[in-house]
């Protein structure tokens, strides 16, 4: 049994070893294929967090910018909405248009831009109707209104209404003034030793147009002037349904200036026109002009009125008869004013004038006459047409404060001489403002009634000769003041004709205002152009239809696109 067992366990111990050194070898070897599937097991693993990390690090940066994208959209919608209420607010406060018209028949001149923003107190302005109703009345009447609304943005100060008749009648009852449909009113109120003054300035529809000079030619013929018809039709509207077709030009800016300075000068300026000796001017566009730069002008018959207290200037327009004693000495008192003096006058002499004696001797009192002939230049640089068509060669200094140009150019037409009786006497002295040329000489002329040419006859004087002579009056006060009274002559209604005084190429109108508003102590006048209304409202030509029509419909869709690829492709990039 022992051997048995013995042969059994040397068997097994074979096998055993067998085994043993099976394992053996298999250890040897098993440490490399380990080590070479371990660095297999890093590499994937490590393949595999950076492709995880790659993978973090893209979702990171693609919500990085997809993050800032929606912060800039949401930044340039809240600045959009931000500027369009900013936008909103500024244009309810403060509307802007813009006037393409060719005109610029809403825009106002410089000059008039000047003196609005100086005003310094309320000017509130009424417009007696309803809006649509007025503004819908004619294209006039839509341009006064957008030319108003202009005068109110360049000054808060200024503020405008409509009031309906016939809704508010207790407004109409407010003012002394006598209101019709359309009428405007320009008011201020201020106080003076603590009570409140109301000083107003009434425009009419006619006050904001220019007719035609034919038209105003014809009526003036006819013994009649626009205000006397239109008082005659029953008022502005009436007479405009039957003669509106002979409109010219828009009044308004010259309208709304005048009644501005009126209503806001602290020290306004009256200037009566003396009427009823058959006068050979009716001087329409200098009254304009004067109205325009603020003065206060009305008209007296002086053959039976009085010239009114408050009177600043009186003007004295080429009577073709001689004053009679008693009208001389309203004009004498009105220059002595009391003894205080302070008071100017403004003689108009024509060649078409019979004899005045009277007028005669009253000039000689302050220094001045009014010669024979007219003047005439020899010289042709001198004289535009006609030898009797003449401009000053010599403009005195005094007084062209307001005058734009440093040497003005002053026409005139069948002059009288203006000459000075001495240069200083009795407190009286004499000073000649316009001279010609010392070419010059007066004569006689003829003028054809049918042909309306003009035969110059032989010379009368030859030599310097004056358009334009001023005699002053003077007193010394206790106080050491000087007062003055003036007496300024002017030898040919011409220089003040409403042609003249509209010609841009000659400063007549300039001038003159200059002179009268150094006279009285007035600020700087405005001589403002009427405009004239051919379009339609929103007036723009063929060539600027082209452009917005092709910036709108090309220009603006190209540069959006061409901004969208732009921005699509750089983050396309990144």
């Amino acid at each position: 049994m022992e051997e048995n067992n013995n042969e059994k366990i040397s068997v097994s111990g074979a096998d055993l070893l067998k085994d043993v050194v099976a394992d053996e070898k298999a250890a040897k070897t098993a440490p490399k294929d380990t080590e070479k599937d371990k660095k297999d097991k890093d590499k994937k693993k490590d393949k595999k967090e950076k492709k995880t990390k790659d993978g973090k690090k893209f979702n990171a940066k693609k919500l990085k910018h997809g993050t800032m994208a929606t912060v800039f959209t949401c930044v340039f919608v809240a600045l959009l909405v931000l500027v369009n209420v900013v936008t909103t607010m500024l244009f309810d406060r403060y509307p802007i248009t813009i006037d393409l018209t060719t005109n610029k028949i809403y825009s106002v001149s410089n000059d008039t831009e000047d003196y609005v923003k100086k005003v310094n107190v309320d000017v509130q302005v009424t417009i007696f109707a309803d809006e649509n109703t007025y503004t819908n009345y004619s294209s006039y009447n839509k341009q006064a209104v957008e030319l108003l609304k202009n005068y109110c943005k360049l000054n808060h100060h200024i503020t405008y209404r409509f009031v309906d008749i016939d809704s508010h009648p207790e407004i109409v009852k407010e003012y002394t003034d006598t209101i019709s449909q359309f009428d405007m009113i320009f008011e201020t109120k201020t106080k003076v030793d603590g009570k409140e003054i109301s000083r107003t300035r009434k425009l009419g529809m006619l006050d904001l147009l220019t007719f035609t000079d034919e038209f105003e030619q014809k009526l003036s013929q006819s013994g009649y002037s626009i205000d006397t018809l239109a008082q005659k039709a029953g008022g502005d509207l009436s007479f405009l349904s039957y003669y509106g077709s002979y409109v010219e030009s828009s009044n308004a800016e010259q309208a709304f200036t005048s009644a501005l300075m009126t209503v806001t000068d602290p020290n306004p300026v009256y200037v009566t026109i003396l009427t009823g000796r058959s006068e050979l001017t009716q001087l329409t566009y200098f009254q304009t002009l004067l109205t325009a730069n603020g003065y206060n002008v009305n008209t007296v018959d002086i053959t039976s009125e009085d010239i009114p207290a408050d009177t600043d200037v009186v003007v004295v327009p080429a009577p073709k008869t001689d004053y009679l004693e008693e009208d001389i000495k309203k004009v004498s008192d009105f220059l002595n004013n009391g003894g205080n003096l302070g008071k100017q006058l403004l003689y108009i002499a024509s060649y078409g004038q019979e004899d005045t004696p009277n007028l005669d001797e009253f000039l000689s009192e302050y220094g001045l006459s009014v010669g024979k002939g007219v003047i005439c230049e020899s010289d042709s640089g001198k004289y535009y047409n006609s030898p009797c068509i003449t401009v000053a060669s010599t403009v005195s200094d005094n007084f062209t404060q307001d005058v734009s140009t440093e040497n003005p150019a002053i026409l005139s037409a069948l002059c009288r001489p203006v000459n000075t009786l001495f240069d200083e006497q009795d407190m009286v002295s004499t000073d000649a403002y316009l001279k010609s040329s010392d070419s010059a000489y007066t004569a006689n002329v003829d003028i054809s009634q049918t042909t309306g040419q003009v035969n110059i006859g032989d010379a009368l004087v030859k030599g310097q000769q004056n358009y334009m002579a001023v005699g002053s009056k003077a007193k010394f006060t206790d106080d050491n003041k000087t007062l003055y009274s003036n007496v300024i002559a002017v030898g040919s209604e011409g220089m003040l004709s409403d042609t003249y005084l509209q010609y841009s190429q000659y400063q007549n109108s300039e001038y003159f205002i200059s002179v009268i508003n150094g006279l009285t102590g007035k600020t700087a006048g405005i001589t403002i152009t009427p405009k004239t209304i051919t379009g339609n409202v929103f007036d723009i030509t063929q060539q600027q239809k082209t452009v917005l029509k092709w910036t709108f419909c090309l220009g603006v869709p190209v540069v959006v696109l061409i901004v969208g690829i732009v921005i699509w492709a750089r983050r396309k990039n990144k």
